[in-house]
């Protein structure tokens, strides 16, 4: 049969990337666990008003849509798993103690790809906090994303702090209109202020000095004290300085990054928000704080895809043995404590024949006359 081609953002994990995902999602729900996070399992699509509650409908363009034929209403495949944990934390889940800790791992789905993960179809795994003191739970946050990447052997990376709301803050000081705050939003996604001293020149002037305080954290937070900004995003800087500098504190060896102007697609974080990047720029997690109506939030996501590429940890350690198909439950069991994954024929076979079919399925070990041998 011929191979049959998939959409675009599209694959098919076979046996080992399937086994390497599945250990990372098993890992990382694994540590949650232990760190008092509950796990939680929202539906794949939902009607569009409550998947989308956090932010405007209207506005996402990253969402497979269709209409339910029993409703008539338009659903949407979920493009971001935090959406649905904030609706269950604000709904079934309003009663509960806070802070409250959820944990997840699911496949989303997104319309559009783009240049950082050209993936379509991506296992999303992540943890939030819901109901938490403002700017409180940052360091609890990073501490679960090291020691994650420790478990997945993935050494070196940085993280990258933004300030999502900072261009609403810019808005308010310039009285810009939607279209010019279009505009503008579309100039800093782009790193290109060319034409915004046509709406003005003082928000083009902040715009080109905070261009040039991306980078490291140490020099570029001390000289982003220095400049002085307009009142609402003064207020907005000041806050984001504030937990940069606690952050920074307790994690003096960390690789931090700064980028102000990082114009935020989720729509709904605030205040602060993170991306963690492998060595070689592969987007591992991303997080931040939010707003669930009157709750401070936080939380993060990861990307199986990027995590399996950047990782070194391996499956293939796994010990196989090859047995013939009349081996008794007990002997079975046996062979499974001694930590072997045990591969059946599926009819009798003399000795020759297991050792052979034994090297085909990639197995170590064999079994012949209830003694384990080696297939080398």
């Amino acid at each position: 049969m011929k191979s049959q081609l998939l959409p675009e953002g599209f694959r098919d994990s076979l046996p080992d990337l399937a086994g390497k995902e599945f250990l990372i999602s098993s890992s990382f729900l694994n540590l949650m666990k232990k760190n008092g996070y509950f796990l939680i399992k929202p539906p794949l699509l939902e009607f569009e008003s409550s998947l989308f509650f956090l932010t405007n409908e209207k506005d996402n363009i990253d969402s497979f849509r269709l209409l339910d034929p029993i409703s008539q209403k338009m659903m949407g495949i979920r493009p971001d798993i935090t959406l649905q944990i904030a609706r269950i934390a604000c709904g079934s889940l309003n009663d509960s103690p806070r802070p409250l800790r959820l944990c997840y791992s699911g496949e989303i789905l997104k319309a559009n790809n783009n240049g950082l993960n050209l993936s379509r179809q991506i296992t999303q795994i992540g943890s939030e906090i819901i109901g938490i003191e403002e700017n409180f739970c940052e360091k609890e946050v990073i501490d679960l994303i090291i020691e994650t990447l420790k478990k997945l052997k993935i050494k070196k990376f940085f993280i990258n702090f933004t300030m999502p709301t900072l261009i609403e803050s810019l808005s308010k000081d310039f009285n810009l209109s939607k279209s010019n705050l279009d505009f503008v939003k579309e100039k800093f996604r782009n790193k290109n202020y060319n034409e915004i001293e046509n709406i003005s020149k003082k928000l083009e002037s902040i715009s080109r000095k905070l261009l040039s305080l991306v980078g490291q954290v140490d020099l570029n937070i001390k000289n982003l004290r220095k400049i002085k900004f307009p009142k609402y995003t003064q207020i907005e800087i000041n806050n984001f300085v504030k937990i940069v500098d606690k952050i920074r504190k307790k994690f003096p060896t960390l690789d931090l990054f700064i980028d102000p102007l990082e114009v935020d697609d989720s729509n709904y974080h605030t205040g602060l928000a993170f991306k963690v990047f492998s060595e070689n720029l592969k987007e591992l997690f991303t997080g931040g704080n939010y707003k669930v109506f009157d709750e401070n939030c936080i939380g993060f996501s990861g990307y199986v895809e990027n995590l399996v590429k950047e990782s070194s940890i391996r499956i293939d350690n796994i010990k196989k043995i090859f047995v013939n198909e009349d081996l008794t439950d007990n002997f079975k069991k046996l062979l499974h404590t001694k930590g072997f994954v045990v591969i059946k024929a599926i009819k009798k076979l003399n000795t020759n024949q297991l050792k052979k079919n034994a090297k085909i399925h990639k197995c170590e070990f064999y079994l012949n006359n209830n003694k384990i041998l080696r297939t080398d």
